[in-house]
């Protein structure tokens, strides 16, 4: 998919199954996060307690389904993302030393010159990582924690128990951190709650490295003599 309008070309960056698996991960991790909190440190009464329960539970099943869904549909894009987040070089160590140029940005209102990033800058494979590795121990141990506590030994259920708490907090605060930034970075955050498509001009800003290698030129539907772009992998 991709269009003109007043900004110039644009370069369809999240597919349409990438963005229903986002609003899966924020329907089911999202309440289930807000709830693990409310949980971990029994705040109300024990009515409050119980119904933050449910809707834990209700979250877990939203994201274990959505999870499942998009591994079994998008097996390739998991594939090409475990690649990414998982592929460092010089120019990641160079991001991470100046923090991608935002704290000179927010504190200061200075830009900086910021190595040139693929479709993911280094936070946002750091976060990758944590949510790949965390998200299936979260999954893993919830589910274990809900069906065999009566029947598994208690020291696995212990173990199961503190790394559902410890990746639960992880992750929960680095959500906020995340929104923030999501937020902050309003383009990106168009991007993935409207139709998936953003400006070449601002995908060349923040993502050079994607644009120069993995988007090509397609046909417009309509139009055969406009020439648009893609998304890559």
């Amino acid at each position: 998919m991709g269009h003109h309008d007043a900004q110039g070309p644009r370069v369809l960056k999240h597919p349409h199954r990438s963005r229903l698996f986002h609003w899966g991960l924020i329907l089911g991790f999202m309440p289930a996060a807000i709830t693990g909190f409310i949980l971990w440190l029994k705040t109300g009464s024990e009515d409050f307690v119980n119904i933050s329960m449910k809707i834990h539970i209700v979250g877990a099943v939203i994201l274990t389904i959505s999870a499942l869904l998009y591994t079994f549909f998008s097996l390739d894009r998991i594939i090409a993302f475990i690649r990414l987040i998982f592929n460092w070089d010089d120019r990641d160590v160079g991001w991470m030393l100046v923090g991608g140029g935002y704290p000179q940005k927010m504190l200061l209102g200075k830009e900086i010159t910021v190595p040139p990033m693929d479709k993911m800058n280094s936070g946002q494979k750091i976060f990758g990582i944590c949510l790949l590795l965390g998200g299936i121990l979260l999954i893993v141990t919830g589910w274990l924690l809900y069906a065999f506590i009566p029947v598994a030994p208690k020291v696995f259920i212990y173990w199961a128990d503190k790394i559902h708490l410890v990746f639960g907090i992880f992750l929960g605060l680095f959500m906020f951190v995340h929104i923030f930034l999501g937020i902050y970075n309003w383009g990106e955050f168009k991007a993935m709650f409207g139709d998936g498509t953003q400006p070449l001009s601002e995908a060349q800003h923040h993502n050079p490295v994607w644009v120069e290698k993995k988007i090509e030129p397609v046909k417009n539907e309509t139009a055969d003599k406009t020439n648009v772009v893609s998304h890559g992998s």
